[in-house]
């Protein structure tokens, strides 16, 4: 009797430890789930039409979101630069790619509004959920040098937050479509595609003219 006792306390010691674990492991697990639902990453990517031996810019790349993903559709002969103004953040990114002894990211601390970049050395540039993050005063500037750093004929992949986006951070932070159209217009870029699939961002690519023969 002591015995069943015995076992059945431990049996509940377990349960409760299950649950107070996973009340703490669950809400940060569904967050990420939650983001690979919405973002839609593979389909995103697949859009940039990347091919093998490409150059992309993942600007303003957090902790590597995309930039694996980026990194696995232009291959082993391309090149993937992660850019990033928190030393932490790239150092996470930095981490992975010698853990997993990748050699086609590249990860680069940056400023500001100074990518880093040698003009006109990458294919394309996604900038996602970056610009609303940029003082307002700097938010042109880096748009032009993320433009210079892209080739002529080469695109920038802007998504960031719909004004109407059903999130409750960064309401005061949003950037209306027309306004994250401008700053890329400005920046000499053309309005080349929208692609609507995303409910909580704007998702917008813009040409680099060619240069003329």
């Amino acid at each position: 009797m002591a015995m069943r006792q015995s076992c059945l306390r431990w049996c509940v010691a377990l349960l409760v430890t299950g649950l107070v674990l996973g009340a703490v492991v669950c809400p940060a697990a569904a967050k990420k789930a939650s983001r690979q639902q919405w973002q839609q990453p593979a389909r995103v990517v697949a859009d940039l039409g990347l091919k093998s031996g490409m150059r992309v810019a993942d600007i303003g790349c957090g902790r590597g979101f995309f930039t694996f993903h980026l990194a696995k559709a232009v291959g082993k002969e391309g090149k993937v630069y992660a850019t990033e103004i928190s030393k932490k953040a790239i150092k996470s990114v930095a981490d992975r790619v010698k853990r997993d002894k990748l050699t086609n990211i590249e990860p680069i601390i940056s400023e500001p509004a100074n990518t880093k970049l040698a003009s006109e050395s990458v294919d394309a540039a996604v900038v996602c959920l970056v610009l609303h993050h940029v003082s307002k005063k700097l938010r042109a500037p880096l748009t032009k040098d993320i433009a210079r750093a892209i080739r002529p004929g080469g695109y920038m992949y802007i998504l960031d937050w719909r004004v109407d986006a059903d999130i409750k951070h960064d309401k005061d932070r949003r950037i209306p479509r027309d306004g994250l159209i401008k700053f890329a217009t400005d920046a000499g870029l053309t309005l080349d595609a929208e692609f609507h699939y995303l409910k909580k961002q704007v998702f917008l690519r813009l040409r680099k003219p060619t240069k003329p023969k």
